[in-house]
């Protein structure tokens, strides 16, 4: 699976169970390594940083550093590969499911 298509899934379904979902379209112009999206879920007072990646994608440095950098200020920072699509991950975050 491809980042568009693991992407295009996860925009799906986020938006159709509540969360408002920030992706930045032309990164060129931004802070290098910035996760790919940001979603709030506000009832659930929420907040994931997520950055996503083919199954053989590797995070760069910068990447890495912002990744480290939130999760260590407490935000719920991780990457998510079509793996996590494909099993539970995925959409056991965005639907609040305790594992």
């Amino acid at each position: 699976m491809t980042e568009k298509a693991l992407q295009a899934h996860v925009l799906t379904l986020a938006r159709t169970t509540g969360w408002l979902v920030y992706h930045t379209h032309d990164s060129r112009r931004s802070q290098p390594g910035f996760p790919d999206l940001v979603l709030v879920h506000a009832r659930r007072a929420t907040v994931l940083y997520r950055e996503l990646k083919t199954e053989t994608g590797r995070i760069r440095p910068e990447q890495r550093q912002w990744l480290t950098a939130l999760a260590e200020a407490g935000a719920d920072a991780a990457v998510w590969r079509p793996s996590d699509w494909l099993g539970d991950r995925v959409a056991a975050e965005l639907l609040g499911v305790v594992s």
